[in-house]
């Protein structure tokens, strides 16, 4: 554990260190560009839809990400809520409270994340993508100093637009899903775990670039020289001599290398790697491809679905079907608008961050090319001009600290400690249907068991059925996905959504953080590969090359001898 004296409150309220999706201190690139843009699409997308959630604030202390909740009408000061009758007066005499109430309300009578859904697929997403190609396009190796500097900023620009997008479209892939589990256990007593298996399928970007993938492996198949170009054992060569060929061969790998390799594939940050830096990975899944998916559950979703429904008293099944449909219509964002979005526009922006560290590494200023992740936006830019910025030392010294310390390191708190918000039964019509909706959503990212007694068994949350044994391939370092094998279980701390570069390889994925709705389950319940997350501490007790068997549907992993 650091030093507590390190960690001041970054303001008011009790803030809790994020350890479901960014487990390590961040970049001091990262650093500057999150927080503000992240808070902001957060405000933005609850006041859209009328949430008594105000907005999450995000700060970093001494490199770690810390968030505190800020309720409508809360002050910032608050440790909890008021008392109930006080509370409930606020809910009749806050002006914005009032507001939010009707906003709420015309949220569900309309179905406003039906307009924002048709607003990502007709404007955002097109809008970004050509953003981001123009970006991808450039050409950093030809550019003078001055050149870049110019397209560092348009990358730390597209970087922040593409935070403040994923959290303004927060509520939009929160709400029909959480409202629609939410009715699901009041109506049968079913818990999400046994509920969400029926989205498989309504989330095609969670399996990333598989379309570029297969039809990659199906014309590699049937190219007896292309087939013998993936046999080599050098991965490098391999992927350069295939995006070599003019034929249909490099046509195809091209479209590949170019949607998957270019996104962050290791988690969220700049620091963190693309699946273009590990070839031997890309290799591995145009192998695994061609060989037929790892894993793979024959989990019927449409008998699962059957069989909810049977259980939903009678006069209720036609709001089961049109809950179910909203919810399937919007499951999709929560992954696209990070795999559009954020993950695309820090993986360009990690190119040019180390197209710069190079020339700075060349000229002395770094002791290496990937230091420069540890630059601000400016210091980067001046240095790249000759001027002052960071010292070799200094960023080297920065790196170091982010890749030997993770959350653990750091106060799970700061400012005290936290309490539950106000119950959804001081709410009343649509304003407690979207805080239910909200809970249950954020409960299901966010969850983390505590760790058991330690036995021959781990356990966690069944995040996505079906029963596998294997042998365990512990991840913690990015550069360690490359040792991921067909048919092997992966074991990681948490994993982002651009982790599903590894699930055409992958028997199975179990995690330390996230329920049930973090993007480990998400991506494994679209795969069909059996899944249990949020355990607590499989990474300390698994170790890398053991066998184990693990269950997605009961949520247990067994040690094997």
């Amino acid at each position: 554990m650091l030093d507590a004296s390190a960690f001041p409150a970054p303001g008011p309220g009790v803030w809790e260190v994020e350890s479901t999706h960014i487990l390590r201190p961040v970049s001091r690139a990262m650093a500057e560009v999150f927080p503000a843009a992240a808070t902001e699409g957060f405000r933005r997308g609850m006041a859209r839809y009328g949430l008594l959630l105000d907005y999450m604030e995000f700060a970093v202390v001494n490199r770690f990400v810390y968030l505190c909740p800020r309720g409508v009408g809360a002050p910032k000061g608050a440790k909890g809520p008021p008392p109930k009758l006080i509370f409930k007066a606020l809910t009749h005499l806050h002006p914005e409270i009032r507001r939010r109430a009707r906003t709420i309300a015309e949220t569900f009578a309309t179905k406003r994340w039906r307009q924002d859904v048709i607003s990502w697929d007709s404007e955002h997403k097109p809008a970004i993508a050509r953003e981001n190609s123009a970006l991808q396009a450039a050409d950093t190796r030809a550019m003078t100093d001055e050149h870049l500097a110019a397209h560092l900023r348009r990358c730390f620009d597209a970087a922040r637009r593409s935070i403040l997008t994923h959290h303004s479209f927060n509520p939009t892939a929160m709400l029909p899903v959480g409202d629609f589990l939410v009715h699901v256990r009041e109506w049968t007593g079913l818990a999400p775990t046994e509920v969400l298996p029926l989205f498989r399928g309504a989330s095609r970007v969670s399996q990333g670039a598989i379309e570029e993938l297969d039809a990659l492996a199906r014309v590699v198949s049937a190219d007896a020289g292309a087939m013998t170009t993936l046999a080599s054992t050098d991965p490098h060569a391999v992927i350069d001599a295939l995006i070599a060929r003019k034929d249909p061969v490099g046509v195809a790998a091209r479209l590949y290398v170019d949607a998957a390799g270019v996104r962050i594939a290791s988690g969220y940050d700049v620091a963190d790697v693309t699946l273009a830096e590990m070839p031997e990975l890309l290799v591995a899944n145009i192998r695994a491809a061609i060989e037929g998916k790892a894993g793979r559950t024959t989990d019927d979703v449409a008998a699962r679905e059957s069989s909810i429904r049977d259980r939903v008293p009678g006069p209720h099944r036609n709001t089961f079907d049109e809950l179910l449909n909203e919810a399937r219509l919007t499951y999709r964002m929560r992954d696209e608008r990070t795999y559009f979005n954020d993950l695309w526009a820090f993986g360009i922006a990690r190119r040019a961050i180390l197209a710069a560290g190079m020339r700075l590494a060349a000229k002395g200023m770094l002791q290496d090319a990937e230091h420069a992740v540890e630059l601000t936006e400016a210091e980067i830019v001046s240095m790249l001009a000759g001027g002052r910025g960071r010292s070799s030392e200094e960023a080297a010294a920065d790196a170091q600290f982010r890749v030997t310390h993770t959350f653990r390191d750091a106060p799970q708190f700061l400012g005290g400690t936290p309490s539950e918000p106000p119950p959804a039964e001081w709410l009343t019509g649509a304003a407690a249907r979207g805080a239910r909706a909200t809970a249950i959503v954020l409960g299901e990212m966010f969850a983390a068991r505590s760790r058991d007694a330690v036995t021959s068994q781990v356990t966690g949350f069944a995040a996505s059925p079906g029963l596998v044994s294997g042998i365990a391939r512990l991840v913690l370092d990015p550069r360690d996905m490359g040792r991921v094998r067909k048919g092997e279980i992966l074991i990681t701390r948490a994993t982002a959504p651009s982790y599903n570069a590894l699930l055409p390889l992958l028997g199975g994925i179990v995690t330390d953080r996230g329920g049930t709705l973090s993007h480990a389950a998400v991506v494994a319940r679209e795969y069909g590969i059996p899944a249990v997350v949020g355990t607590g501490d499989a990474t300390e007790r698994i170790r890398d090359g053991m066998r184990i068997r693990i269950d997605g549907s009961s949520g247990t992993v067994e040690l094997l001898p």
